[in-house]
């Protein structure tokens, strides 16, 4: 398709935005590749190359062997937890790969989106993870004070994290004061209570600042090949990490300083009699995540019944002898396939689904029994970090490989021509020369009418938007399908043409 500089500059700047949306609020780099290939090749350009790394999208166009490469990099801003952004800028894609807006106003609606106000003001927000933060609390068998306290902890540690994000200190120095935080607060409630498991509200504070990490998407990053992004966001958490870690140390000397017991006197597992307890705290946990991370409202409900059917499923499963690793594996597998199946159904972002069924299943009480050990016993305390690890990777493992299969089954029960959510793949860089494949793979039958299947990062490129099929003398520029490379070159019949 001839392309002029004004329109290459154009497509061009639409695909930065998107991907720079996507990649800043929490998506894959594969999933940020595929879509950004999709407004390419949709948009008619061949010979389009794509990098994301962890804080940058890098496309370069090549027309020809004879020509100049064109080039842009754009530097990805902060990460953030917006889920009605990025719900924005996937409506965004999806409208313009199905024909349904222009590029010029499918590039006006990206540029408004970092401007426009927040969904939930911030008062809301921090109410949201301080919700979030006592429903973690009931979840561990806690009485009226320490979820009154962990809810309390929590909305302070977010709070201090946001007036701090705004002297823009660094993200590091949050995490350290949200565990110095909780800390102080459990020492408060062992000194009003002694009786009571103080150490809940700590557990739950951790829980809380862990949610917002990127360890789900530096997994899938590492598992779909995605290394450089993939070691990028696993340096990210693992410094957070440590932030919570050292704050949560300091509170703990400065609890032994005053003579303060917060250790663990509880069992923190429910039993199977507690389900409705389970039920009840994963509710209140995906919903009050929910509101915190601007999840759109229409969606807070369903995300909400994703986190307690997987807290649930995690809960019963170590209930009946499986080892945690195994239980929560299992858990986000499931999370991680429904999330994908919801979120092309309900129109929405799959992140949205799987972060919500991951909150459950976070560690929290294994992070802090193991920092309890390294004060008394330092290889009882090593063991424990090690066990949240590998809870930590069964969790990220679990989720990416529901995600994959589900992208594998769900172009079968799809009920639009363009998935909305792109498919998970390996790196892909474009070939030189792309094929629009009229066969069986790329054009499938339903409900009698042919479907364009949106690109997967294969070898073919068939994210193409209806409206080219509206003008054949568009497709004069593409090459036939394989099978008809050797004859001679036609047009697509009425048939093949939605």
């Amino acid at each position: 398709m001839p392309t002029d500089s004004a329109r290459l500059h154009a497509v061009f700047d639409l695909a930065m935005r998107i991907g720079e949306g996507l990649l800043t609020n929490g998506a894959a780099a594969s999933e940020v590749t595929a879509t950004v290939l999709r407004v390419t090749s949709s948009s008619g350009l061949r010979n389009v190359s794509v990098q994301v790394t962890f804080n940058e999208v890098t496309i370069s166009y090549l027309a020809d062997e004879s020509a100049m490469p064109f080039t842009r990099v754009r530097s990805a801003s902060a990460r953030v937890q917006d889920f009605d952004r990025l719900a924005a800028f996937e409506d965004i894609s999806h409208q313009y790969l199905a024909g349904e807006l222009s590029l010029d106003e499918a590039r006006r609606r990206a540029s408004a989106i970092p401007q426009r106000p927040p969904l939930y003001r911030l008062a809301l927000v921090v109410a949201g993870f301080a919700v979030m933060g006592g429903a973690a609390a009931l979840g561990f068998g806690a009485g009226s004070l320490v979820v009154l306290a962990a809810t309390l902890a929590a909305g302070l540690l977010i709070a201090a994290g946001e007036l701090l994000a705004r002297w823009n200190i660094p993200l590091f120095y949050s995490q350290f004061l949200g565990g110095f935080v909780a800390v102080g607060v459990a020492v408060l409630v062992a000194l009003i209570d002694p009786s009571v498991n103080s150490s809940i509200v700590v557990v739950s504070c951790i829980i809380v600042q862990l949610a917002g990490l990127s360890s789900i998407s530096a997994v899938q990053d590492a598992v779909t090949g995605w290394y450089v992004t993939a070691a990028g966001r696993i340096l990210e958490t693992l410094m957070l990490t440590v932030g919570i870690v050292a704050g949560v140390r300091a509170g703990l000397m400065l609890a032994v300083a005053i003579g303060a017991d917060i250790s663990v006197t509880a069992a923190m597992p429910l039993t199977l009699t507690t389900v409705v307890v389970v039920i009840i705290s994963g509710l209140g946990m995906g919903l009050g995540y929910g509101v915190g991370t601007q999840t759109p409202a229409r969606l807070l409900l369903t995300a909400s019944l994703v986190a307690a059917g997987s807290g649930l499923v995690a809960h019963l499963l170590a209930g009946v002898g499986l080892d945690r690793p195994v239980a929560v594996g299992v858990s986000a597998f499931a999370s991680g396939l429904i999330a994908t199946a919801l979120a092309d159904r309900v129109r929405a972002p799959s992140l949205v689904f799987v972060m919500a069924g991951v909150i459950p299943l976070v560690p929290g009480s294994r992070i802090y029994r193991g920092l309890l050990g390294l004060g008394d016993d330092l290889q009882v305390g090593v063991a424990e970090l090690l066990g949240a690890g590998e809870v930590a990777v069964s969790i990220a493992a679990g989720v990416v490989l529901g995600q994959l299969l589900a992208a594998r089954i769900m172009p079968y029960f799809r009920r639009s021509g363009i998935a909305y959510t792109p498919a998970i793949s390996s790196p892909f860089t474009t070939l030189r020369r792309r094929r629009l494949s009229l066969g069986s793979r790329s054009m499938r039958r339903r409900h009698g009418a042919p479907v364009i299947e949106a690109s997967t990062m294969t070898g073919e490129m068939t994210a193409l938007s209806p409206a080219m099929f509206e003008d054949p003398s568009l497709l004069d520029d593409l090459e036939p399908p394989p099978d008809l490379e050797d004859g001679p070159r036609r047009r697509p019949t009425d048939e093949e043409t939605p």
